[in-house]
């Protein structure tokens, strides 16, 4: 499958994400330092944002995942269903939360619900992209690498219909 690049514009290059990622995971750096949290990122869309995050973090920590599904398509499907919980346990532990895009705070909501029935010491969440103008829950992120209008954004994990993900760029979809 040959990826349409025609049908898209790209809004971040690389090199764009790669300085902001860097930036935030320095504030995570800062704020945890002398700690170990638990870097927990939801699958798939954040899957190269956390990659590259966790990497640049420069303390000690573990990682874990946690799957969410609330999209079919370009649409929301008003609902959050989590199919994979984190194996790591929380209980007193500083917990960040890695995702890809905060729009309307749903999955993120439920994610740090479930998280909190657990007792966890703290929760932080860090966010590649925040559409504040499509908020539904009140819910703010602690880390935000970019404010983006509504627009419906592919590549650097995130997808259409599961294509795009493999773009080193993110580019908004025509």
């Amino acid at each position: 499958m040959e990826i349409e690049r025609e049908q898209l514009q790209v809004l971040f290059t690389r090199e764009q994400l790669a300085q902001k990622v860097s930036c935030t995971a320095k504030r995570i750096t800062e704020d945890y330092n002398g700690k170990n949290p638990l870097i927990i990122g939801v699958l798939n869309g954040a899957f190269m944002f956390f990659a590259d995050l966790v990497r640049e973090v420069d303390i000690p920590c573990e990682v874990d995942f946690v799957r969410a599904e609330s999209y079919s398509g370009k649409f929301s499907i008003g609902e959050v269903t989590l199919s994979l919980k984190g194996k790591l346990p929380v209980c007193g532990r500083d917990i960040i939360i890695v995702e890809d895009i905060l729009d309307t705070g749903r999955t993120l909501n439920k994610i740090r619900e479930e998280i909190l029935k657990d007792s966890p010491k703290s929760v932080k969440t860090a966010v590649l992209f925040d559409k504040p103008s499509r908020r539904t829950v009140d819910f703010k992120a602690d880390y935000i690498c970019f404010e983006i209008p509504d627009l419906f954004v592919v590549g650097y994990g995130l997808d259409c219909d599961e294509k795009y993900r493999n773009l080193p760029f993110v580019a908004v979809k025509k």
